[in-house]
């Protein structure tokens, strides 16, 4: 065998330090983001560690961040074991202060870098990234806004400075998850950097560096829950693509993809819960309103595309509760 077959690929990649130290490094970072090919399936990982950690309340966060230890519930009541645990911790790296919690927005720019990862790509740009939330994959003609750009580079920014340290222990023995092997996580939720010349010519060059497989993924993995869909679903023609927006449209195809995924689960998805996800539920009416309507054309899209066949919105009283469709099939 040709001894150089089996070095990695990525080792033949420039690496963060080697585009820094290059002569003409704004010309590098062009080269290398042109020849990026974004990937066109998302995938989302959807188990219970990663549905706490991005749904941690104010005071949660705090806590875990001046050095708690949390434990999430795997499973409730299995017969001869009780309640099936797993501990976790959630710190900020050193010299790194911010703590407000993480959003729905932190979560999906996270779900598009693991895509990418998936896909063989060790690099990516604000732009794409904005693209594959959006669902304009491979439109170069789709640029962020100033104020998406900034939103993409503060969720880039806590992703990799928070650590996060797991160690599934009971779930692996117990569920036999990882062959029954107990396997531990530590890193930062996104290992990854990046460099970012738009300060200094006033373009969009900024180029992230994937560095390592994301702690999250490797739990998701050996859990077996995922998620995958064509990303392009997302692109709703005509509508703007507020923060509010992207996050809306991208958990509400997280839940239909969940839906199709678990029979068990009811084919609506409650106004109420995506507030709540979205950190709403206490906002002016107004923009709960603006939310609704979105995702009601939303679901018109979707349903353009064949992936729901009709919906209905449900009212309790006079509150609108939720939006009722055909739990569509696996394709």
């Amino acid at each position: 065998m040709n001894p150089t077959l089996s070095i990695p690929i990525t080792t033949l990649l420039p690496s963060f330090s080697d585009v820094v130290l290059a002569e003409n490094p704004l010309a590098l970072i062009k080269k290398i983001s042109g020849k990026i090919r974004p990937s066109r399936t998302r995938v989302e990982i959807n188990d219970k560690l990663a549905k706490v950690i991005f749904k941690l309340s104010d005071e949660d966060s705090e806590d875990l961040l001046k050095g708690e230890t949390y434990q999430i519930v795997e499973k409730r009541n299995l017969k001869g074991h009780g309640e099936i645990l797993t501990a976790f911790k959630i710190l900020n790296e050193a010299g790194y202060q911010v703590t407000r919690p993480f959003t729905l927005f932190d979560r999906f720019v996270l779900s598009v870098c693991i895509s990418e990862w998936l896909a063989g790509n060790r690099y990516t740009t604000v732009a794409i990234i904005y693209r594959a939330l959006t669902g304009k994959i491979g439109r170069s003609d789709a640029e962020p806004s100033v104020t998406q750009r900034k939103a993409i580079i503060e969720s880039l920014e806590i992703l990799m400075s928070r650590i996060v340290n797991y160690g599934a222990e009971e779930v692996c023995s117990v569920m036999g998850y990882n062959n029954g092997n107990p396997f531990y996580g530590k890193g930062a939720l996104l290992p990854a950097s990046y460099i970012d010349f738009s300060a200094l010519n006033g373009d969009s060059d900024t180029l992230i560096f994937f560095t390592a497989e994301p702690p999250l993924l490797t739990m998701a993995q050996a859990k077996k829950q995922l998620i995958s869909y064509d990303a392009r679903l997302l692109d709703t023609p005509k509508q703007q693509n507020t923060l509010m927006n992207i996050a809306a449209k991208n958990y509400t195809m997280l839940r239909i993809q969940e839906i199709i995924l678990h029979k068990q689960l009811t084919p609506t998805i409650t106004f109420l819960d995506v507030f709540k996800k979205l950190r709403i539920e206490n906002a002016h009416s107004e923009i709960k309103r603006r939310v609704r309507e979105f995702m009601l054309v939303f679901f018109e899209h979707l349903k353009s595309k064949g992936i729901v066949k009709s919906y209905e919105v449900i009212k309790h009283g006079n509150t609108f509760y939720g939006i009722k469709f055909p739990r569509p099939k696996k394709s």
